[in-house]
Protein backbone atom coordinates (compact mmCIF):
# COMPACT_ATOMS: atom_id res chain seq x y z
CA UNK A 1 0.00 0.00 0.00
CA UNK A 2 1.36 3.44 -0.89
CA UNK A 3 1.62 6.12 1.94
CA UNK A 4 0.70 9.40 0.94
CA UNK A 5 -1.21 12.41 2.20
CA UNK A 6 -4.42 13.67 0.48
CA UNK A 7 -5.90 16.90 0.72
CA UNK A 8 -8.85 17.57 -1.48
CA UNK A 9 -9.58 21.34 -3.47
CA UNK A 10 -10.91 24.27 -0.67
CA UNK A 11 -13.73 24.22 -3.30
CA UNK A 12 -14.60 22.54 -6.94
CA UNK A 13 -13.08 19.25 -7.78
CA UNK A 14 -9.32 18.10 -7.56
CA UNK A 15 -6.85 17.56 -4.85
CA UNK A 16 -3.10 17.74 -4.10
CA UNK A 17 -1.66 14.69 -2.70
CA UNK A 18 2.25 14.41 -0.83
CA UNK A 19 3.65 10.67 -1.33
CA UNK A 20 6.28 8.77 0.35
CA UNK A 21 8.72 7.42 -1.41
CA UNK A 22 8.60 3.26 -1.80
CA UNK A 23 12.20 3.31 0.49
CA UNK A 24 14.52 5.45 2.05
CA UNK A 25 18.32 5.32 2.33
CA UNK A 26 19.05 2.59 4.84
CA UNK A 27 15.41 2.41 5.65
CA UNK A 28 15.97 5.76 7.74
CA UNK A 29 13.25 7.85 9.22
CA UNK A 30 13.59 11.19 7.36
CA UNK A 31 11.80 13.94 8.76
CA UNK A 32 11.24 17.28 6.81
CA UNK A 33 10.28 20.67 8.69
CA UNK A 34 8.49 23.37 6.70
CA UNK A 35 9.16 26.50 6.98
CA UNK A 36 7.79 29.49 9.40
CA UNK A 37 6.59 31.45 6.51
CA UNK A 38 5.85 31.86 2.48
CA UNK A 39 8.85 32.78 0.51
CA UNK A 40 9.08 35.49 -1.74
CA UNK A 41 8.45 34.87 -5.98
CA UNK A 42 10.71 33.52 -7.73
CA UNK A 43 12.77 31.72 -4.74
CA UNK A 44 13.16 27.97 -4.34
CA UNK A 45 13.15 25.64 -1.07
CA UNK A 46 16.38 24.64 -0.28
CA UNK A 47 17.14 22.24 2.80
CA UNK A 48 20.43 22.51 5.09
CA UNK A 49 20.61 18.73 4.86
CA UNK A 50 19.35 18.16 8.64
CA UNK A 51 15.59 18.33 7.63
CA UNK A 52 15.08 21.76 8.46
CA UNK A 53 13.39 23.56 5.08
CA UNK A 54 13.69 26.95 3.74
CA UNK A 55 13.16 29.31 1.04
CA UNK A 56 16.31 31.29 -0.91
CA UNK A 57 17.46 32.77 -3.37
CA UNK A 58 19.16 31.42 -6.97
CA UNK A 59 22.52 32.65 -6.30
CA UNK A 60 23.34 34.29 -9.83
CA UNK A 61 26.65 34.86 -11.87
CA UNK A 62 28.94 32.37 -13.97
CA UNK A 63 27.35 32.80 -17.31
CA UNK A 64 28.66 33.81 -20.53
CA UNK A 65 27.90 37.16 -22.01
CA UNK A 66 29.14 36.61 -25.25
CA UNK A 67 32.36 34.94 -27.06
CA UNK A 68 34.38 36.37 -29.88
CA UNK A 69 36.98 34.54 -31.59
CA UNK A 70 39.68 34.85 -34.31
CA UNK A 71 41.88 31.88 -36.59
CA UNK A 72 45.26 32.49 -37.83
CA UNK A 73 46.69 30.50 -40.67
CA UNK A 74 49.39 32.48 -42.23
CA UNK A 75 53.27 31.42 -41.59
CA UNK A 76 55.84 32.99 -39.18
CA UNK A 77 59.44 32.05 -39.27
CA UNK A 78 61.80 33.20 -36.64
CA UNK A 79 65.31 32.48 -37.35
CA UNK A 80 67.61 34.97 -35.51
CA UNK A 81 65.41 36.77 -33.03
CA UNK A 82 65.18 35.57 -29.47
CA UNK A 83 62.75 38.24 -28.21
CA UNK A 84 59.05 37.96 -29.01
CA UNK A 85 57.33 38.89 -32.33
CA UNK A 86 53.91 39.21 -33.09
CA UNK A 87 52.68 36.21 -34.62
CA UNK A 88 49.30 38.09 -35.79
CA UNK A 89 47.01 35.91 -34.01
CA UNK A 90 45.10 38.57 -31.98
CA UNK A 91 41.22 39.32 -30.92
CA UNK A 92 39.07 42.54 -30.05
CA UNK A 93 36.41 42.57 -27.46
CA UNK A 94 33.89 45.31 -25.94
CA UNK A 95 32.76 44.37 -22.40
CA UNK A 96 29.50 44.53 -21.49
CA UNK A 97 28.11 47.34 -19.91
CA UNK A 98 27.11 45.70 -16.73
CA UNK A 99 27.05 41.94 -15.16
CA UNK A 100 31.12 41.87 -16.34
CA UNK A 101 33.41 39.91 -14.05
CA UNK A 102 36.66 38.99 -16.36
CA UNK A 103 37.49 38.10 -19.71
CA UNK A 104 38.38 34.34 -20.29
CA UNK A 105 40.97 33.57 -22.90
CA UNK A 106 41.66 30.43 -24.66
CA UNK A 107 44.59 30.00 -27.15
CA UNK A 108 45.43 27.09 -29.63
CA UNK A 109 48.99 28.27 -31.32
CA UNK A 110 50.35 25.80 -33.55
CA UNK A 111 54.59 25.04 -33.19
CA UNK A 112 56.88 23.57 -35.13
CA UNK A 113 60.46 23.97 -36.30
CA UNK A 114 63.57 23.17 -38.17
CA UNK A 115 67.37 22.55 -36.29
CA UNK A 116 70.18 24.35 -38.24
CA UNK A 117 72.95 23.02 -37.24
CA UNK A 118 73.30 19.33 -36.02
CA UNK A 119 72.48 19.02 -32.94
CA UNK A 120 70.95 22.08 -32.62
CA UNK A 121 67.97 22.43 -29.83
CA UNK A 122 66.13 25.03 -28.57
CA UNK A 123 62.34 26.07 -26.98
CA UNK A 124 59.86 27.80 -28.35
CA UNK A 125 57.77 30.41 -26.04
CA UNK A 126 53.85 31.50 -26.45
CA UNK A 127 52.95 35.58 -24.92
CA UNK A 128 49.58 36.08 -24.05
CA UNK A 129 49.39 39.92 -23.84
CA UNK A 130 46.39 42.38 -23.48
CA UNK A 131 47.34 45.70 -24.97
CA UNK A 132 51.32 45.99 -23.42
CA UNK A 133 50.08 44.24 -20.62
CA UNK A 134 51.81 40.85 -20.49
CA UNK A 135 49.36 38.32 -18.94
CA UNK A 136 50.29 34.84 -19.16
CA UNK A 137 53.33 32.19 -20.94
CA UNK A 138 53.90 28.71 -22.39
CA UNK A 139 57.06 27.01 -22.90
CA UNK A 140 56.55 24.44 -25.55
CA UNK A 141 59.26 21.40 -26.04
CA UNK A 142 62.75 21.75 -27.52
CA UNK A 143 63.55 20.51 -30.87
CA UNK A 144 66.68 18.70 -31.87
CA UNK A 145 68.93 18.71 -35.24
CA UNK A 146 69.80 15.23 -36.59
CA UNK A 147 73.25 14.54 -38.15
CA UNK A 148 72.55 16.36 -41.49
CA UNK A 149 71.13 19.13 -39.17
CA UNK A 150 67.88 19.18 -40.62
CA UNK A 151 65.09 17.24 -38.83
CA UNK A 152 61.65 18.90 -38.45
CA UNK A 153 59.88 18.48 -35.46
CA UNK A 154 55.93 19.52 -34.83
CA UNK A 155 53.98 19.93 -31.51
CA UNK A 156 50.52 20.46 -32.90
CA UNK A 157 48.09 22.91 -31.41
CA UNK A 158 49.67 24.03 -27.88
CA UNK A 159 47.28 25.23 -25.92
CA UNK A 160 47.41 28.70 -23.17
CA UNK A 161 44.16 29.69 -21.00
CA UNK A 162 44.09 32.98 -18.69
CA UNK A 163 41.79 34.14 -16.69
CA UNK A 164 41.83 38.07 -17.02
CA UNK A 165 40.05 39.61 -13.98
CA UNK A 166 42.21 43.08 -14.69
CA UNK A 167 39.22 44.30 -16.97
CA UNK A 168 36.77 46.44 -16.52
CA UNK A 169 32.92 47.22 -18.08
CA UNK A 170 32.37 49.33 -21.26
CA UNK A 171 35.69 49.10 -22.81
CA UNK A 172 37.22 47.73 -25.48
CA UNK A 173 40.80 45.27 -24.93
CA UNK A 174 42.75 43.73 -27.60
CA UNK A 175 44.37 40.50 -26.69
CA UNK A 176 47.30 38.71 -28.83
CA UNK A 177 49.91 36.28 -29.13
CA UNK A 178 53.50 36.69 -29.20
CA UNK A 179 56.05 33.86 -30.12
CA UNK A 180 60.04 33.57 -29.65
CA UNK A 181 62.57 30.62 -30.06
CA UNK A 182 65.43 30.43 -26.94
CA UNK A 183 68.18 29.29 -29.57
CA UNK A 184 69.42 30.78 -33.11
CA UNK A 185 70.55 27.73 -33.67
CA UNK A 186 66.73 26.62 -34.27
CA UNK A 187 64.62 27.85 -37.11
CA UNK A 188 61.40 28.16 -35.47
CA UNK A 189 58.05 28.62 -37.07
CA UNK A 190 54.62 29.57 -36.07
CA UNK A 191 51.63 27.72 -37.98
CA UNK A 192 53.95 26.43 -41.05
CA UNK A 193 53.78 22.60 -39.88
CA UNK A 194 50.41 22.53 -38.27
CA UNK A 195 48.23 24.60 -40.33
CA UNK A 196 46.27 27.22 -37.86
CA UNK A 197 45.88 29.25 -34.62
CA UNK A 198 42.87 30.24 -32.87
CA UNK A 199 41.75 32.83 -29.66
CA UNK A 200 38.86 32.59 -28.07
CA UNK A 201 37.63 35.16 -25.49
CA UNK A 202 35.02 34.74 -23.16
CA UNK A 203 33.62 37.32 -21.33
CA UNK A 204 32.32 36.09 -17.77
CA UNK A 205 29.23 37.56 -16.23
CA UNK A 206 28.97 38.36 -12.04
Amino acid sequence: MTAKIKLNAASGGGSVSLKAPSTTTSNAAVELQLPVADGSAGQFMKTDGSGNLAFATLAAGGKFLQIVGAVYTSNISIISSTSYVDTGLTCNITTSASGHAGVFVLVNGALGGISNTSGGEGVAQMNLVRGSTQLTEVVRGSWAGNVSGQQTETYGATPMNFYDTGTSASTTYTYKVQFKKTSNAINANWNKYNGESTIYLIEVGS
